[in-house]
C-alpha cells in the first residue's frame, strides 16, 4: 500500500516538474513571439481583432509565468507559498491573467464575427482599447478579493471565507473559468466561420478576404482547444472540493489526476500561443 502511494506521489512530483517546465518556455516563447508580431506587423495593428488577440498573448505570457511558482513548489520541492503575501500574489496572478486572456479572447471571436456583419462600423481600435483597458480594471478588482480571502497554511493556498469558497468552486471555476467563454468562444467562432463563405461571394478586397479566413480559423481553433483542455480541469475540481475523501490512497490518486488536469487546463495559455504562431505564418 506504502510502495503505491509512494508511486503516486513521485508521479505527481514528475508531471508538475516536467509537464510545468514546458507550459512555461513554450508559453513564455510564444506569448513574446505573438506579441512582436501583432504589435509590428502592419496587416494586424490596423485590425481590433488582432488588438484583442495581442492582450491575449500578454495575459498567457503572465500565466506561463505563474506556472513556475508550481513547478518549484511541487516539482522541486521548493515552497515560495510559506509566504502569506506570496501566496496571496501568486493567486491573484493566477486569477488575474486567467480571466483576462480569457476575456479578450471572447472579444476577439465577437469582434471577428462582427466584422463581417453590417455592425462592422462598431469594430475600431479606439473602442477595443477601451473594452481591454475595462477588462483589465474589472478583474483587477475581482481579483482584491483573493488578497483578503486566501491565505498559507502548510505550503498550501487555502481560502479562508466559507462565502467566497462556494463562489470560487460553484461560479468562478465552472461558469468564468469554463462554460461562460467556452460557449462565447464557440457560438461566435462557428456563426464567423459560416459567415466567411458568405462574404466570399460579395465584392471584397482579396487581402482582406484572406485575413478574415485566417483569423476566424484562428479563434476557431482556439475555442475547440479551450474547450478539450478546460472541462477536464473544471469539472474534477468542482469534485474534489465536495467530495470528503478519508482513504490515502484514494486521496493521492485524486491528487495525480487534479494536477494532469490542472496542468492540462493551463496548457491552453501555453499552446494557444503555438495556435497563432501557425495561423501567422499562414497570413504572412
Amino acid at each position: 500500500m506504502s510502495s503505491n502511494i509512494y508511486i503516486l506521489q513521485l508521479a505527481v512530483q514528475e508531471i508538475n516538474m516536467y509537464f510545468g517546465l514546458f507550459i512555461c518556455i513554450t508559453g513564455i516563447l510564444g506569448g513574446l513571439l505573438n506579441i512582436i508580431v501583432f504589435t509590428t506587423l502592419r496587416t494586424f495593428r490596423e485590425t481590433t481583432c488582432a488588438t484583442y488577440l495581442t492582450s491575449t498573448s500578454i495575459t498567457n505570457l503572465g500565466q506561463s509565468l505563474t506556472v513556475l511558482v508550481r513547478v518549484f513548489n511541487t516539482g522541486f520541492n521548493i515552497s515560495p507559498l510559506n509566504s502569506s503575501i506570496f501566496c496571496k500574489l501568486r493567486s491573484f496572478l493566477f486569477q488575474y491573467f486567467g480571466l483576462v486572456s480569457l476575456t479578450s479572447i471572447c472579444m476577439a471571436t465577437i469582434d471577428q464575427f462582427l466584422s463581417m456583419t453590417k455592425y462592422r462600423h462598431l469594430n475600431s481600435i479606439c473602442l477595443a482599447r477601451r473594452h481591454i483597458a475595462f477588462a483589465y480594471i474589472f478583474w483587477f478588482i475581482h481579483g482584491i478579493f483573493t488578497f483578503i480571502y486566501i491565505n498559507s497554511y502548510e505550503n498550501t493556498c487555502i481560502m479562508t471565507n466559507y462565502i467566497f469558497a462556494k463562489y470560487y468552486t460553484y461560479f468562478y471555476l465552472p461558469v468564468l473559468l469554463g462554460f461562460l467563454p467556452i460557449t462565447i468562444t464557440s457560438t461566435f467562432s462557428l456563426l464567423a466561420y459560416f459567415k466567411t463563405f458568405t462574404v466570399a461571394g460579395r465584392q471584397i478586397n482579396i487581402v482582406r478576404l484572406s485575413r478574415d479566413r485566417q483569423l476566424t480559423a484562428m479563434t476557431l481553433v482556439h475555442a475547440l482547444f479551450m474547450t478539450i483542455t478546460t472541462i477536464p480541469y473544471v469539472v474534477f475540481f468542482v469534485y474534489m472540493l465536495s467530495t470528503t475523501v478519508s482513504d490515502v490512497k484514494e486521496a493521492a490518486r485524486n491528487q495525480l489526476i487534479y494536477s494532469i488536469t490542472s496542468l492540462l487546463g493551463l496548457e491552453y495559455f501555453a499552446v494557444s500561443s503555438s495556435i497563432h504562431q501557425r495561423k501567422l505564418i499562414n497570413i504572412i
